[in-house]
């Protein structure tokens, strides 16, 4: 519901106007397809398409991309500010484990992915890197040209927020919210195996998972298991997991996100597509 809310938000602000009961049910249904394609590109595909409008193509791509690339923006934020809390209260040692890099270290390593998100958002915000782009489309073969009136329509439409602070704003502090919600996910899933390590490692760790885990997979399997067991499993960490017990709380965690992702099949089998004007106006 969350997530759905500041989709609905970046929606609202290209006039795309949709109710969040209604993108909540396509974000789940998006869960369904982001297990059966690498990365999460199924799920963004099925949300376009779910929530496109005739003659609003580029602004529904840019409420989608942008509510992507805040996330990926929120989750770094978060992870930065816990692993300066745990350093700087002198609560907690950061390491990652077999590599032994030092606090200092990680905490540089999360602020560059935050730095390089931001940076690509700059870029799609410029005018200039807009023209760099328009001109490297015109001197392809002609096929490829055709693409530069969409490509044009799309820049235009995330440029657009330029003048939409309050929605990017409110965009990126829910992100914050979703990405604590899904490390407290990943907390009580371990309760459930009675592991032990402090709450505050979960607010650093998983929105690192949640970046190693858009490596091309299919919906991440196998990387997010693994991923959970190198950061939870190191001699170095408070209550640290045996690797049976990370093993253990990853597998649960995974019965969890395949049940929601189920539950979007279910969505998709009965939600159709296109939305005649009078029920999105039912909807709104």
């Amino acid at each position: 519901l969350i997530s759905a809310w500041r989709w609905q938000i970046l929606l609202a602000a290209q006039g795309l106007h949709f109710s969040t009961w209604y993108l909540a049910r396509i974000f789940t249904l998006g869960l369904f397809f982001c297990k059966l394609l690498p990365t999460s590109i199924g799920g963004d595909v099925m949300r376009i398409a779910y929530t496109v409008q005739p003659g609003k193509g580029p602004e529904a791509f840019s409420a989608t991309f942008l509510d992507r690339l805040i996330g990926f923006e929120s989750l770094s934020f978060l992870a930065v500010v816990m692993a300066l809390f745990l350093t700087i209260s002198g609560t907690g040692k950061l390491d990652i484990g077999a590599g032994n890099i030092s606090p200092a270290g990680v905490i540089i390593l999360l602020s560059v992915i935050l730095l390089l998100l931001l940076l690509v958002t700059a870029v799609f915000f410029n005018d200039r890197c807009h023209r760099i782009v328009r001109n490297i489309f015109l001197r392809l073969p002609r096929r490829a040209q055709r693409f530069t009136t969409t490509l044009d329509r799309a820049y235009e439409a995330v440029k657009r927020y330029r003048h939409k602070p309050v929605a990017l704003l409110f965009s990126f502090l829910s992100g914050v919210g979703v990405q604590a919600a899904l490390s407290l996910a990943w907390f009580f899933c371990a309760g459930a195996v009675r592991a032990t390590v402090p709450l505050g490692y979960y607010f650093v760790f998983i929105p690192l998972l949640n970046i190693v885990v858009n490596i091309p997979t299919i919906g991440g399997l196998g990387v997010r298991e693994a991923a959970f067991v190198a950061f939870f499993t190191p001699n170095w960490l408070p209550g640290r997991f045996s690797p049976e017990q990370a093993l253990a709380v990853a597998f649960i965690f995974l019965g969890l996100d395949l049940f929601f992702a189920l539950l979007g099949g279910l969505i998709f089998a009965f939600t159709p597509r296109q939305i005649k004007s009078e029920n999105l106006s039912k909807e709104v």
